[in-house]
């Protein structure tokens, strides 16, 4: 009960000291980076047909980027998440149908094929099955094996029993939690697999760095032209300045017709902020971890050696 309200309590007054609370949290990240990770949630069938046009973007930037990648949609437009792997991005397990995908109160996600469970309420079994079906569905229809995972809706929903899951699997990465609340610098939970929780808005710190809140969601907080990309230079900024890690998600859909992806790269390009993927994150963190130098071992060895 301490530590709710305790925590309550700090979200209280980052509503009067925005400014403060996020320079607080992102100062933990220091003594890594500085680096940038780009995630994309290809949550709706509208994410989902505007990927060539993203995956062109970051081609003309030279960027690769993370996308979490549903199983139903993979399934049901293969060729446009077949561009993602033929243009070298990484692909993370998102679920297979991603609890609770339908909302009422937005005409894109009110189709009936849209899952209304909670990814928190299904127990571990469904939760299980849900990853399980989704890193077949990367193998029988992409030829992909993910080795990363982000949980639906992130800390909301993310519950702690999907790391054994993970492992069992595989895989290295987690990207579902949010610096507010478990820190910014990516953390160990289960021998190799490294939790990467998502960067904090500078207005919004116990809250995440999305395109959802600042431009999308009804009433959202910061959609003028250009206040994303603002957003998103403030966190470049501290991040190029003090060292640690920019960890975002963006929607694609409202990312491109917004033009705030266009402004977000421009930013980028100028910062001249190193822009890599999870699991390239995850090569780093394990030779420093180890002492080895950049042309150390493999992953099998690193893992044997920091164990």
């Amino acid at each position: 009960m301490f530590y709710k309200v305790t925590a309550m309590l700090r979200k209280v007054a980052a509503v009067a000291h925005p400014r403060f609370f996020f320079q607080r949290i992102m100062k933990q990240g220091s003594g890594i980076g500085p680096y940038c990770v780009l995630s994309f949630d290809c949550d709706f069938p509208r994410d989902v047909a505007v990927l060539p046009q993203l995956v062109e973007m970051l081609d003309r930037y030279d960027v690769k980027a993370s996308f979490a990648c549903i199983g139903q949609w993979i399934r049901a437009y293969p060729t446009e998440h077949r561009c993602l792997v033929e243009a070298g991005h990484e692909l993370l397990n998102h679920t297979q149908t991603h609890p609770n995908l339908y909302h009422p109160d937005y005409e894109y996600a009110q189709t009936a094929d849209l899952n209304k469970e909670y990814f928190n309420q299904i127990g571990r079994e469904g939760r299980r099955e849900e990853i399980e079906r989704c890193h077949a569905t990367f193998s029988e229809i992409l030829d992909v094996v993910p080795t990363g995972f982000r949980t639906p809706h992130f800390g909301a929903l993310h519950v702690d029993d999907v790391y054994p899951i993970l492992v069992e699997l595989g895989y290295r990465i987690s990207s579902s939690l949010t610096a507010g609340t478990r820190g910014v610098k990516p953390f160990r939970v289960e021998n190799c697999l490294w939790e990467v929780p998502l960067s904090p808005c500078p207005l919004h710190p116990f809250g995440v760095f999305d395109s959802w809140h600042s431009i999308a969601k009804a009433n959202a907080s910061h959609a003028g032209e250009g206040e994303l990309a603002g957003l998103f230079s403030h966190l470049v900024d501290f991040v190029s300045s003090q060292g640690g890690l920019a960890n975002v998600y963006f929607d694609p859909c409202d990312m491109l017709g917004s033009g705030e992806m266009e402004r977000v790269m421009e930013l980028l390009v100028e910062s001249e902020l190193p822009v890599i993927t999870y699991g390239e994150l995850v090569d780093i963190l394990e030779r420093e971890e180890a002492g080895l130098s950049a042309v150390g071992c493999s992953q099998t060895e690193q893992c044997h050696l920091v164990d």
